[in-house]
């Protein structure tokens, strides 16, 4: 059995060094499902975060993740699935995208080296089903629900991160 984390939200307290907007919950839509003014916002956000060089970097971990992990870690084979952005808005997009990309791999290595090797890190452009194609046994930890819908979509089995204990008890439940 495979287990994937997502990283923000789920290992990486994001929202703590988030440029704070108002309404910013709603930024976390697929720009398409947003208006005119929701997508503005939302790009004010990121170029906010852009203009910050170690914003990657200084995030703090989620509260007791480790406890999460040892649990998965006893139960299979544990990844970092995140996504890479998709940056076409920003200025200097490509080479963004690889700094993300890099900071991304940086800090799992930093913050989470006793349970993530660089195998064990991925980073994908697009769909994480899509990308991995998982089977019915792997098990993607996301906060996000359309990730999960696009996860088992795919085959996999998808966990919605809410809170720790609560993610070990749903782990538990998927491997009787």
């Amino acid at each position: 059995m495979k287990i994937y984390f997502d990283m923000d939200a789920v290992l990486v307290d994001f929202a703590v060094n988030a440029p704070k907007q108002k309404n910013s919950e709603d930024l976390n839509h697929p720009s398409k499902d947003l208006s005119p003014e929701q997508r503005q916002a939302k790009k004010q956000f990121w170029l906010t975060i852009e203009q910050q060089p170690n914003f990657w970097r200084n995030l703090p971990k989620m509260n007791n993740i480790e406890t999460l992990l040892l649990s998965a870690k006893s139960i299979g084979e544990i990844f970092v699935l995140s996504k890479a952005p998709s940056a076409k808005h920003f200025i200097g997009a490509e080479k963004y995208v690889n700094f993300v990309v890099n900071e991304k791999r940086k800090w799992v290595l930093k913050n989470l080296n006793t349970f993530f090797d660089t195998e064990h890190i991925i980073i994908c452009n697009g769909q994480k089903g899509e990308s991995t194609h998982p089977t019915k046994t792997d098990i993607l930890i996301d906060d996000r629900p359309e990730n999960i819908k696009e996860w088992e979509s795919h085959g996999g089995t998808g966990v919605l991160f809410i809170t720790v204990s609560d993610c070990i008890e749903k782990l538990k439940n998927h491997t009787r």
